[in-house]
């Protein structure tokens, strides 16, 4: 079994690999996405993508609750 393949790595953070995964007798395309240690294996790249922009905005709302509560 091959190693993931870093395949896309965006300015502002989050990675996304190309991982091939053998079942059975087929072998079947994967795409981990991950940000700030938090990952997740999707069937294509673009739900890849779209799992790390929500990871992002999900931070984005974190630093701003905690900066309202100081």
């Amino acid at each position: 079994m091959a190693l993931p393949e870093l395949i896309y790595a965006p300015i502002d953070g989050g990675t996304i690999h190309r991982y091939e995964i053998s079942g059975g007798k087929r072998k079947f395309l994967r795409f981990i996405g991950c940000y700030l240690g938090q990952c997740n294996f999707h069937t294509n790249i673009d739900d890849a993508i779209n799992y790390i922009k929500n990871l992002k905005e999900s931070q984005k709302i974190q630093k701003r609750e905690i900066r309202i509560h100081k």
